[in-house]
């Protein structure tokens, strides 16, 4: 499986990118690395990943390109910003879906609340009288509206995650392209520095 993915690396551990296969040792692999670690982009798998900063020196910038089988280091200023506005619509992207995380978490975590009161008025019910079972059951009622309401909004939430989704791999379809037409210039330039 391969990922277009903006690394908050602060934030998003690398085992949540998917390691990749022996058939993308022909396909297009990228990793830009900008002044620190917090604000890399790729699309590849955790192996390239690897290898470009193992390749890094310091925090310096450095973009890494694998396309089949062969890999490059590039560090050329000029080609750098080339290839961060190549990735800065996928930037913004990473920065959406991330807000959105955000929206979706505090949702869970206020469901996580109700089903947590929906729990103790279940057992508060299991040893009452049938006066305040009635009036314990309504209160369930009013927590399950509530808890249908979040609900709602989770699915709106994750109806955006999905064109979020279907946008990303647009994206990435449309800088492939790009990032090959970037690797060519830098070979022909020599700007490209081959590490495989």
């Amino acid at each position: 499986m391969r990922w277009i993915v903006p690394l908050a690396l602060a934030m998003a551990p690398l085992p949540a990118l998917a390691a990749h296969s022996m058939e993308d040792g022909n396909r297009l692999s990228y990793v830009l690395m900008t002044g620190d670690d917090h604000h890399s982009m790729m699309s590849g798998s955790t192996g390239d990943y690897n290898r470009a900063r193992a390749l890094r020196a310091g925090n310096a910038p450095l973009l890494y390109v694998r396309q089949d089988g062969a890999a490059y280091v590039i560090r050329d200023a000029g080609t750098l910003r080339r290839a961060e506005a190549i990735m800065a619509p996928q930037q913004e992207l990473g920065r959406r879906q991330g807000e959105l995380g955000r929206q979706q978490g505090a949702l869970g975590a206020q469901q996580g609340r109700l089903g947590a009161e929906q729990g103790r008025l279940g057992a508060q019910m299991a040893m009452s009288t049938p006066a305040r079972m009635r009036e314990l059951g309504a209160q369930q009622g009013e927590l399950g509206q509530r808890q249908g309401a979040l609900g709602a909004q989770q699915a709106a939430l994750g109806q955006r995650q999905a064109a979020l989704g279907r946008e990303q791999k647009r994206l990435h379809d449309l800088a492939q392209p790009q990032f090959r037409a970037l690797l060519q210039d830098a070979i022909q330039r020599g700007l490209a520095q081959r590490v495989d």
